[in-house]
């Protein structure tokens, strides 16, 4: 399937708006004008698009259509920041970062996610969509000024500047989740979403790789910045309905009602120590990964882009098993399927003595993606009644942002005591497993 062309997927979003006079803004093209846009798109092209899209989501509800249509459109604009930021690792092993530095940047990426218990707090209950999309140009522009500050220490400055308001906010991501796609088919829905993005990051990351080779970092990350901040503002396009009116009394949130919801609700405990488990095994080694690929194989940029394109391959086939997977079996099934994936990865990079066994970590790392994306997505809101998805999302985050500022360094810390580094893959390993045993032991819910 080609990348969607951005006129192109735009016609298709505006074809889906419903048609009335109380809905277009002054100047808007009307539906005849529309239609003549989809038409020049070519039948064959439109067709092949359609049949792609129905293929993914099945059958939808016009509204939900509309806005998977506005949040493809975005994330593929998103799709090359992301892929941007997975070069940053290597980036910082290339501006000769220790092994520290390293698991501070795997670290940082968490700083939003640990202070997510106090968004519940802080946080509009209005307006999301805007609020969105403020909080994330600030953190996406802040690579508009890497070339000003392109070493190490800058990089990890401006990168723990994005990666806090990537995290904080995901209360009211969960949120507009919820209100935009009914559970009968989000999980169809979110992951024709994240195909766009698969889509839109193999396109780039060859790209990506090419540009650091030949203009550097300093080039990339600003040009992914912009986009990420397009991205951010397509994003207030969705409908997810009205806000409450004032006068109605809103849901009480305070951080004692997260206390509450881990005494009362055991479900939902023994699915945070899975997802602990999960975080540290995918992280335990991470610090190590970087070296693998520098030190001991010595691929170049290009070469690690193409590993990238090989994972974003799988996240999009994944994508495509994943959401309709999940619609059928549930959540919990997702997650144990996402966690045992997930194990292949430190293995691989363990008996790596070729790119090939990179490959197939990174080939696990895509499929295991899409699923642990979809999945504590959905999570949160499963769990939840209506009126607490704010709470049980902050909680959730919280504590993957807590084993995500602590997985980085644990394997650091285990070297320097003198665990051999092949005992800190083979633990990454056992703790995914361990992981998708406890999940499994979550009842499904009545």
């Amino acid at each position: 399937m080609r990348v969607f062309e951005t006129r192109e997927v735009f016609a298709l979003v505006l074809s889906q708006t419903p048609n009335r006079a109380d809905d277009a803004p002054a100047g808007a093209p009307s539906s005849v004008a529309r239609a003549a846009a989809l038409d020049r798109t070519g039948p064959g092209l439109r067709d092949r698009l359609l049949r792609a899209e129905r293929f993914i989501t099945g059958s939808l509800p016009a509204d939900v259509l509309r806005n998977v249509r506005v949040e493809l459109v975005a994330s593929i604009f998103f799709g090359p920041f992301y892929a941007a930021l997975l070069f940053i690792p290597v980036v910082l092993q290339r501006l000769g970062a220790s092994p520290d530095l390293v698991a501070l940047y795997q670290s940082q990426s968490y700083i939003g996610l640990f202070l997510a218990a106090f968004s519940v707090m802080i946080l509009p209950r209005r307006r999301l969509l805007l609020a969105l999309a403020v909080i994330w140009t600030v953190g996406r522009g802040a690579f508009l000024f890497t070339k000003l500050w392109p070493t190490a220490v800058g990089l990890l400055v401006l990168s723990a500047i994005y990666w806090l308001s990537d995290g904080f906010p995901g209360s009211i991501y969960t949120e507009v989740v919820r209100r935009a796609y009914p559970a009968e088919v989000r999980g169809r829905a979110l992951s024709a979403v994240r195909a766009g993005m698969a889509l839109s990051m193999l396109a780039f990351t060859p790209l990506a790789g090419w540009l650091l080779d030949t203009a550097g970092h300093g080039v990339l990350f600003p040009l992914a910045g912009a986009c990420g901040i397009v991205a951010a503002w397509i994003f207030t396009r969705m409908r997810i309905g009205a806000d409450p009116a004032p006068a109605m009394k809103a849901p009480q949130h305070s951080l004692g009602e997260l206390w509450r919801i881990l005494r009362r609700d055991s479900r939902f405990v023994l699915h945070l120590l899975s997802v602990v488990c999960f975080g540290l095994g995918s992280l335990v080694a991470i610090a190590f990964y970087p070296a693998v690929l520098v030190d001991r194989l010595h691929l170049s940029y290009a070469e690690v882009s193409w590993l990238s394109l090989a994972q974003s391959v799988a996240w999009i086939l994944g994508l495509v098993i994943w959401g309709r997977a999940m619609d059928r079996k549930g959540v919990l099934w997702l997650l144990r399927a996402a966690y045992l994936i997930s194990a292949i990865a430190p293995i691989a990079f363990l008996l790596a003595d070729s790119g090939w066994w990179l490959a197939l970590a990174y080939l696990a790392q895509g499929l295991a993606a899409g699923a642990v994306d979809l999945g504590f997505t959905s999570a949160s809101i499963d769990f939840a009644d209506p009126d607490h998805v704010y709470e049980y999302a902050a909680l959730q985050r919280t504590v993957i942002g807590i084993r995500g500022l602590i997985g980085p360094f644990l394997g650091v810390w285990l070297s320097y005591l003198g665990v051999p580094v092949a005992w800190v893959f083979i633990l990454g390993a056992a703790l995914l497993v361990l992981g998708a045993v406890l999940v499994s032991r979550v009842k499904p819910a009545q």
